[in-house]
C-alpha cells in the first residue's frame, strides 16, 4: 500500500511526460497481473475437471461390466422328430438367431436378464402345434458353475411360415465379479437324459 502512495506523489510532482510514462507502466503491470491471474484460474479449473472425469470413468468401468452371452457349439439348433431321427421325419426345427443381456449391480450381487431370440420351422412331418424347447442359461467362472437352469419354453408353431420367439431368464444372480472373468452360455440343452422334446 505504501509504495503505491509514494508512486502517486512522484507522479504528481513530475512533468506531463513523466506522468504519461508512469501511467503506461501502471496499466501494463495491471494487465499482466490480470492475465496471469486468469491463466492460473483456467489451469486449476481444467485440472479439477480432468480429475473428476477420470474418477467418473473409473467408476463406470467398474460397475459397467456386463458379461457377454455366448452359444456353445451344437446348442443353436434343436429338432423334434416323428419316429426315428432323420431329415424326413423332422416335425419342428428350432434355431437361435440372437442373444442379449442386461445387468444390474445391487447389494454386492450381479443380477442379469438373459434373452434368447429364435424361430421355429415346420419340417416334412410337421403340423400346427406346440413345441417345448429346452433352453439352458448358465454362468461360469473358469470351471466353477455359478448358475445353471434349464427351463422348457413353449412355442406355438404354425404352417404359415417361421414362428419367431423370445425367451428370457430373469433369474441369473451371482456374486459381484472381481474381474472380467465370467462367461454366460445360452442354448438348447435337453439335460442329462437324452430324449425327444414334447409336442402336442
Amino acid at each position: 500500500m505504501n509504495w503505491r502512495m509514494g508512486l502517486r506523489v512522484m507522479i504528481f510532482k513530475s512533468d506531463g511526460a513523466t506522468m504519461l510514462r508512469a501511467a503506461a507502466v501502471i496499466l501494463i503491470g495491471a494487465t499482466l497481473a490480470a492475465c496471469q491471474s486468469s491463466t492460473d484460474g483456467l489451469d486449476v479449473s481444467q485440472s479439477e475437471k480432468d480429475n473428476s472425469d477420470l474418477e467418473r470413468v473409473s467408476f463406470e468401468e467398474l460397475r459397467g461390466y456386463c458379461p457377454r452371452v455366448q452359444l456353445r457349439d451344437g446348442t443353436a439348433y434343436f429338432n423334434t422328430y416323428d419316429g426315428e431321427e432323420s431329415s424326413q421325419n423332422v416335425r419342428y426345427q428350432a434355431s437361435i438367431t440372437d442373444v442379449s443381456r442386461q445387468c444390474k449391480y445391487e447389494n454386492g450381487r450381479l443380477a442379469m436378464t438373459v434373452a434368447v431370440a429364435g424361430r421355429v420351422l415346420l419340417g416334412p412331418k410337421g403340423s400346427s402345434g406346440t413345441v417345448q424347447l429346452p433352453i439352458r442359461v448358465a454362468a461360469l467362472k473358469g470351471d466353477e458353475v455359478l448358475y445353471s437352469e434349464i427351463k422348457p419354453f413353449s412355442v406355438d408353431a404354425n404352417t404359415s411360415g417361421a414362428t419367431q420367439f423370445i425367451y428370457t431368464d430373469t433369474g441369473v444372480s451371482i456374486d459381484q465379479p472381481d474381474a472380467r472373468n465370467i462367461l454366460i452360455y445360452a442354448g438348447f440343452d435337453e439335460g442329462p437324459k437324452k430324449g425327444r422334446a414334447a409336442t402336442n
